[in-house]
């Protein structure tokens, strides 16, 4: 099964962004018609079973909003310079991934915002029209006031200070502008995410909300979510401050660049002569050797266990490109990547070696993955 058979319903594209309609949307439209209906039998008995079809239009319709929602983000994104990668419409609302980015807070902040705006401008919107229509219990005006309010405390909802909250990333962004540290933004923000989590929970107990049954498995379902989310951050918050201020190029080994059409045995001598080179007792290692094509681009990285096996009466006629391995256009990395930045490239991408270049897009040296999956562990 491919991965976006597996993550949801494929939707095609909107905008130019991929959309896909996760399973697990399938779970609360379930759960809101089984026990939403109930409710709505007691508000509106003329409707009779026409409040299932309410019920269930009201999923679909918030389900509409979500969208908007999540396409004001990867729209404005756009405006930035961010690669919207997809959407993903979930459980409880959606998410936007973004392909690889260099934020500033600015950004950060005007994207997370969009989405609620986009919320709260549909619940205006439906406000203004139901003041002008005459309240009637039919299904496009139950439709029409659930989707408004839904779409009114949604977008309120999102700009309340926390991770994972559109609001949250506004939280994220001025710490961030204040210490130039996006790590500690994200800290402050998650830690205000589940304080946040912790009163819904009160304010249900309180209340007594929570008698309401469909009220319950809400609240629960949204402070889970806001706990785990705020958790995810935090975790993400260690790891890049671990990678706070560090360039890709101050974690890249010596490498020796070579040209592709050279000889192995003309790659032993450039190997030998830049060892002598190296100043006394530095314990310099062996360098990586990286392949470079005419234009000075790279294009492959020897592999010593292959190299190794060549004998020795052989070496000066078997060519470098015997012993190399392919380098792919997503495995050499700007020197200059940092932080956040460096780490997301890494992650959409599975290479054990990275070609870092340097001023001109000269190879500078090598990075490897597990070097930096030591940094990140500890």
């Amino acid at each position: 099964m491919s991965g976006a058979r597996a993550a949801g319903v494929p939707l095609g594209r909107i905008g130019g962004v991929p959309v896909t309609l996760s399973w697990s949307w399938f779970v609360i439209a379930a759960v809101t018609v089984l026990l939403y209906t109930p409710v709505l039998m007691q508000a509106y008995p003329r409707l009779g079973a026409l409040n299932y079809a309410a019920s269930l239009g009201f999923a679909l319709t918030l389900a509409l909003s979500v969208l908007l929602h999540e396409l004001a983000h990867a729209w404005t994104g756009r405006a930035f310079g961010w690669p919207p990668g997809r959407i993903v419409l979930s459980l409880l609302g959606g998410h936007t991934h973004f392909g690889d980015v260099r934020s500033t807070p600015l950004a950060s902040a005007v994207v997370s915002l969009a989405g609620p705006a986009v919320n709260l401008a549909l619940g205006l919107a439906g406000w203004t029209l139901l003041r002008t229509a005459e309240p009637t219990p039919t299904l496009g005006w139950v439709l029409l006031d659930l989707t408004t309010w839904a779409n009114l405390i949604v977008g309120l909802f999102n700009v309340l200070p926390g991770l994972p909250l559109d609001g949250g990333r506004v939280v994220e962004s001025v710490v961030w502008a204040l210490t130039g540290q996006e790590h500690r933004g994200t800290v402050v923000a998650a830690w205000a995410g589940r304080v946040l989590a912790v009163a819904l929970l009160a304010g249900t107990a309180a209340t007594g909300l929570w008698r309401q049954a469909v009220a319950l498995v809400l609240v629960v379902l949204i402070a889970a979510f806001m706990w785990q989310g705020a958790g995810a951050s935090l975790r993400s918050a260690r790891v890049l401050s671990r990678l706070h201020g560090v360039r890709a190029a101050a974690l890249a080994e010596p490498a020796l660049t070579v040209p592709d059409d050279a000889t192995l045995a003309h790659t032993d001598r450039l190997v030998t002569t830049h060892l002598g080179a190296r100043v006394p007792g530095t314990g310099a290692a062996v360098p990586h050797v990286v392949a470079v094509d005419p234009g000075g681009r790279p294009v492959g990285l020897l592999v010593p266990a292959a190299a190794n096996a060549v004998p020795g009466d052989r070496r000066s006629r078997t060519p470098l490109a015997a012993v190399l391995e392919h380098l792919p256009e997503d495995a050499v990395l700007d020197g200059d990547l940092e932080g956040e930045a460096l780490l997301r490239v890494l992650a959409r991408t599975d290479h054990p070696r990275y070609v870092v270049t340097g001023p001109g897009g000269a190879p500078a040296g090598v990075l490897r993955s597990a070097a930096l999956e030591r940094l990140l562990t500890g």
